[in-house]
Formats: structure tokens, sequence, C-alpha cells
């Protein structure tokens, strides 16, 4: 674990801003396989991992290492990640109150009828699948907008590239409200058609979801702050002909 591998972009006494590289685990897990960001934050602060063996069992905040949320392992991107407990606990409840805004881009198959769209459909673990979410009755609040920037056609093959606002934060939220309206993020592993999996990783050999930009309360400089990771190269053909 070597901490060099931790791209910043930016510290305070209270968080971490960091760019999560694709392909990465966030949070251990007994699936996850290898070294984990939450190995490599240990790594790098022990404290935040350490707890009380008289208590019960460890904080959330010890127990996620100040991991506030999440990105899919094959998602890259910004991670606010708290270094105390009092911090933890106010972007918790900033993102129960949804006063945390962020911004992803995606790059698809095909490409929307429109050139904006809202997703608002329900999300819960799939029945069919354990191993995906699902648009289902009864699930989870979810809302997604999407905004198309630009499309270009690779070897035959049309791709959008796509801004998403997401309002909530579920559990593969953007890859599934994508996938029902057919716009399948390239490179996706568990939503994506096989025959189009193929053609997105040829195309740019991972998955094409990135988490460009966070905003949130600084509860220290009693402001809103964002912070904005820098588009992969992956993404530089579509951002060239904006």
């Amino acid at each position: 674990m070597e901490e060099q591998k931790i791209s910043i972009i930016h510290e305070t006494d209270d968080y971490l801003v960091i760019d999560k590289p694709a392909g990465l685990v966030v949070n251990r897990s007994n699936t996850a396989k290898g070294i984990t960001l939450q190995d490599m934050i240990e790594e790098r602060s022990p404290v935040v991992g350490e707890w009380d063996p008289e208590e019960v069992a460890p904080s959330d905040f010890t127990a996620r290492s100040g991991i506030a949320h999440r990105l899919d392992k094959d998602t890259s991107g910004i991670l606010l990640v708290a270094k105390n407990e009092e911090f933890f606990e106010n972007v918790l409840d900033q993102f129960k109150e949804r006063k945390i805004e962020k911004e992803y881009a995606a790059v698809v198959h095909g490409t929307p009828e429109e050139d904006t769209l809202e997703i608002d459909a329900p999300i819960k673990r799939s029945p069919k699948d354990p191993m995906k979410m699902a648009i289902v009755a009864g699930g989870k609040e979810a809302h997604t907008f999407v905004r198309k920037l630009n499309e270009l056609e690779i070897d035959g093959n049309l791709f959008s590239y796509l801004q998403i606002l997401p309002s909530t934060g579920r559990t593969h939220q953007i890859r599934v409200h994508l996938a029902a309206a057919l716009l399948y993020i390239a490179g996706d592993p568990i939503y994506c058609p096989k025959n189009l999996l193929t053609i997105g990783r040829e195309a740019f050999g991972r998955m094409m979801l990135h988490a460009t930009k966070i905003r949130f309360f600084d509860p220290h400089l009693h402001e809103f702050v964002q912070f904005e990771s820098p588009l992969p190269t992956e993404y530089l053909p579509f951002t060239s002909k904006i």
C-alpha cells in the first residue's frame, strides 16, 4: 500500500477530496479482492481505522474509515473522505438533506431521443438477479437528470457523451437508470448487453462513468465549496469536439 497511489485533489484538517481511479474497490468486504481504497486511507492515516476495543463495535466513521459515500469499482473520479467523526456526521446529514450536489460524465451506446432527459424511477435489489439493482415498484426513490453534450462515431459505432446530475444516491443508480432508457454505459460489465460490452471495451478499455464534481457545505468555512476531478484521457475525443 503506497501512499502516492492516492491522488489527493484537496485536503483540510476535516477532509480529503480524492481522485479515485477506475478498477479500485472503495470499501473492504468479504467479496473484495486485493487492496481497497479503505486500506490505503488507513495506511496513510492509521488513527482513522482505530477504535476502542471496549466498545461493542466501531462507530460508522471508524468502520468506514471516514469514507462518506461510495463509487463503484469501475467508476472513477471524485470521492469525499472525512478525517474526523464530527465532519463525517455533518456530511452524512448533508447527504440525507440532499444538500450535496454531485455531477458525473458518462459515455453511452447510441444517443438519447432528446438532448435532456429526467428519469424518476424507484430502485431496489433485483428480484431476478441479486448481483444487480433494478427499477422495481416499492423501491427507494431515485431521480437522475441527463443532458447530452456530444456524440461521436468510433469504428462505425455511435456513442454519446452525457452530463449526469443525480439528486439521489442509490446503489448503481446512474447505471440502472441509463440502462432502463436503453442508454447503456460503454464498458459496464453488469448492465451492458454482451455484444455492446465487447464494443465498449475495445473502444475505451474501461467503464465510461466518471464522477467529475462535488459541492458541499464546509462548516469551518461557513460556505459551500466545490471540487472537480479532471476527465480521464478516454473522454478527450468527445470534449475536443464540443
